[in-house]
């Protein structure tokens, strides 16, 4: 009976442990399953939070563009000296690894009780490994935002307007230095024609005088030449002059295409001011006559730039004289009978006489177009404003036009195209062919200067040192063995 008890009994205790081995190894799996899960779930978490971190620094420090160069010159760069008179890409570099770290330990300088990290990121590190500054590649950068910029704000109706007026401009072969050639061929074939007589010495010195107005300046400003701007610029710290910082990019040249190439210029015009439209902030008050010219003072640049204005009026007005059939055939009338006496060829006394009007002619237009109107690029006939007896008064005093006229313009006017321009044209056409780094490089030049002067914390704003594109790697480690590592690229556009 005993024994068959304590058979029973033994029996009974077997069991019972196989039912606690199985329940250990059961839960031994489960446990490991939990712990997976749990770390799996963990570098999940982490890995969100990476990315999230990753984004959270980036969209932080390009948040921190210069806030002036953007609200007046609508560009966006990160000045790199943080308004300061040390700039360094390490400050940026600085920047998002304090971004960067907080996003994974918001706890510091915080207290909270019972407090545990389970993404117990022990590690976090951010290098940068290119950056691209504004200067870089001769300036492409900013003339690549302004041309993205200005295509939201100009039509193609203003595009096509001005490759129209450019392809014309081009088949009159217009220059800056055309006229003056033509003048100064002129004068060598008179000069040549030497006699010594009293009457051809009065005659050549009366036909110089026309040619050569005295004082042009003074002519095509007036009483406002004593009141021109005198500021002025340090040129050696012009872009085009000073050793620049560079970006970790390839040094090459940039091309804009046509149409960005129009995009900028009406950039100049809207930002910029000029002689007849003046910002009041600005260092130098002729901003685009700078940019087109590159002195280091306003007057310098008006000076020249009048000048230049005027030789192209000039010629302008010399080929309208020329088309203006009936102007000519009177011009050779009045040559005819100065050659009589004088002894100088007709042609040769013609085409004097017609640099002369053009000269002339050009000063009227110069007068109009500072005062705001419009001119034609070509004139007509009936749109030459000096009168040839008033030009011939200045001549001779006692030449007289005869009474025939000849008007055979027929066809001729109505192959003139009918284009106008007013000074911020011409402005445009000059800065369309200034090569692209000369205008780009000069407009930056004023935007560094205005900043500058305007007392905000930028005195010491340089464009070599802004920058707008980056590539970074960010890496993080973990107590529990994780480790992330990722490069990115970021910029505005």
């Amino acid at each position: 009976m005993c024994l068959k008890l304590l058979r029973q009994r033994l029996r009974k205790l077997h069991k019972n442990g196989e039912i606690s081995i199985y329940l250990s190894l059961v839960f031994t799996l489960i446990i490991s399953l939990l712990l997976t899960v749990i770390t799996a779930s963990r570098g999940a978490a982490l890995q969100v939070v990476y990315e999230c971190a990753v984004e959270s620094a980036l969209l932080s420090a390009f948040g921190e563009y210069n806030r002036e160069l953007l609200d007046r010159y609508d560009v966006f760069f990160i000045d790199l000296s943080y308004l300061s008179n040390s700039p360094d890409p390490t400050n940026l570099e600085a920047r998002l690894n304090e971004y960067f770290d907080d996003n994974f330990h918001p706890e510091n300088g915080t207290s909270f009780l019972f407090y545990s990290d389970i993404l117990d990121v022990t590690d976090t590190n951010v290098s940068l490994k290119e950056y691209e500054i504004a200067t870089d590649r001769f300036g492409e950068p900013f003339a690549r935002q302004v041309a993205e910029y200005m295509s939201n704000l100009v039509g193609i109706s203003d595009v096509k307007d001005m490759l129209n007026t450019m392809s014309v401009w081009d088949s009159y072969n217009l220059s800056t230095s055309g006229f003056d050639e033509i003048r100064e061929s002129t004068k060598q074939k008179i000069i040549n024609y030497d006699t010594e007589t009293w009457e051809q010495t009065h005659i050549k010195e009366r036909l110089f005088t026309i040619m050569y107005p005295k004082s042009e300046m003074i002519i095509l400003l007036g009483e406002d030449f004593f009141n021109l701007s005198k500021e002025a610029i340090v040129l050696e710290d012009t872009l085009l002059i000073r050793n620049k910082q560079h970006g970790t990019g390839p040094v090459t040249e940039f091309e804009l295409e046509p149409a960005q190439k129009i995009y900028f210029i009406e950039y100049i015009i809207n930002k910029m001011g000029s002689y007849i439209d003046q910002k009041e902030e600005s260092k130098l008050k002729y901003e685009a006559e700078y940019i087109i010219i590159g002195s280091d003072s306003d007057f310098n640049n008006i000076q020249t730039y009048i000048q230049m204005l005027y030789v192209t009026r000039a010629l302008e007005d010399y080929i309208s004289l020329n088309m203006a059939t009936d102007k000519v055939d009177n011009v050779r009338a009045v040559a005819e009978l100065l050659s009589a006496f004088i002894k100088i060829p007709e042609p040769v006394i013609t085409q004097a006489i017609l640099v002369g009007w053009a000269a002339l002619e050009g000063i009227t237009d110069i007068h109009d177009l500072i005062k705001g109107e419009r001119v034609p690029l070509i004139k007509t006939s009936s749109q030459i404003n000096v009168s040839l007896q008033g030009l011939l008064n200045q001549l001779s005093g006692n030449v007289e036009i005869p009474e025939e006229t000849v008007d055979n313009l027929g066809d001729v006017e109505s192959e003139i195209p009918n284009i106008t321009l007013s000074y911020n044209d011409y402005l445009r056409i000059f800065l369309y062919m200034i090569p692209n780094i000369v205008e780009t490089y000069r407009t930056m030049d004023i935007v560094e200067q205005n900043l500058r002067k305007s007392g905000t914390g930028n005195e010491y704003f340089r464009f070599d040192v802004c920058a707008d594109k980056i590539k970074a790697v960010f890496a993080i480690e973990t107590g529990f063995d994780f480790r992330y590592v990722s490069e990115k690229r970021y910029s505005y556009f």
